[in-house]
């Protein structure tokens, strides 16, 4: 078996009640040349204390001194990283026992930069995982990139990488939400991708989660908005139509995306933007608000 250094890195910030359980999820993998690299986030709880408590040499416990988000920690991380592949993981979830072992071994058979597999998102009592059946599907007949334009279904804590590869990309710390979406959809273009058929990480969900924020979530869709990802006119079609939908109890209005809705309003005609089908449903009434305005 392949014994190269595997990188995980964990951002936390004031979960020192929970990192307990996703640092052994770690350390108790079946593949245990790694370096666990726990990025804290400036907390104000007992979090330090916690990790500091943990005898294993395989730990690096670093410790900013001001809060800047977890994509600015998984960056520290990623830069600071000596292993050949990373995988990341959050304070609050688990890793089952064989994830390290099975996504490595599925990228080197694959020859693949990336590796992502399956996921539960556990809220309370409710269950679900992803990628789902119909995304599922699409994996299979090899259309990753044009089903991610409808929504993204790998998770950060799903992502195996070689790490030269992902040191090209790197997290976007200006995005409140979607960091993993947005990086995915940057990488997947450019790399090649390897899918392992298998729940290998369980995801908890917390009532304070940045993942709860509408407001986070807003500022996030202007921002993707913006950017410009390597897709053909119909993926880049999809893709704002799914952004569009994702837009918060209509909260981001109109006026709003029109003034920073740069890359429609910029490339409306190379885009090819099917407005009429998207306004023949009362949810898209925004974006013909937007789209008559760009015509104009």
């Amino acid at each position: 078996m392949n014994n190269e250094l595997v990188t995980v890195i964990i951002p936390t910030y004031n979960r020192a009640k929970l990192i307990n359980r996703a640092i052994n999820s770690v350390l108790n993998q079946t593949y245990n040349n790694i370096e666990l690299i726990i990025i804290d986030d400036a907390s104000e709880d007992n979090t330090e204390e916690i990790v500091k408590s943990i005898n294993d040499d395989r730990i690096t416990y670093i410790k900013l001194e001001v809060n800047k988000g977890a994509c600015n920690a998984r960056n520290i991380g990623i830069k600071e990283a000596k292993g050949k592949y990373i995988t990341f993981q959050d304070s609050d979830d688990e890793y089952h026992k064989d994830k390290i072992e099975k996504q490595l071994n599925n990228l080197i058979n694959n020859n693949s930069d990336l590796d992502f597999c399956k996921i539960e998102i556990i809220n309370n009592d409710k269950h679900f995982v992803f990628p789902n059946e119909k995304q599922r599907k699409s994996i299979s007949n090899n259309k990753i990139l044009d089903e991610l334009c409808n929504g993204n279904f790998i998770s950060t804590q799903a992502i195996f990488v070689k790490t030269d590869c992902i040191k090209k990309y790197l997290f976007d710390p200006e995005m409140p939400r979607l960091q993993d979406y947005d990086l995915v959809l940057r990488m997947v273009p450019k790399i090649k991708i390897s899918y392992t058929d298998e729940i290998l990480v369980d995801l908890y969900t917390q009532t304070d989660s940045i993942s709860n924020s509408p407001e986070k979530l807003k500022n996030s869709i202007v921002l993707f908005l913006k950017k410009q990802y390597d897709l053909n006119d119909q993926q880049k079609t999809t893709l704002i139509n799914y952004l569009l939908n994702s837009n918060p109890d209509n909260s981001l209005k109109y006026e709003e995306l029109y003034n920073n809705f740069i890359v429609l309003k910029n490339n409306y005609e190379r885009l090819n933007y099917d407005y009429q089908n998207i306004v023949n449903s009362r949810r898209w009434k925004i974006a013909d608000n937007i789209c008559n305005k760009i015509k104009k």
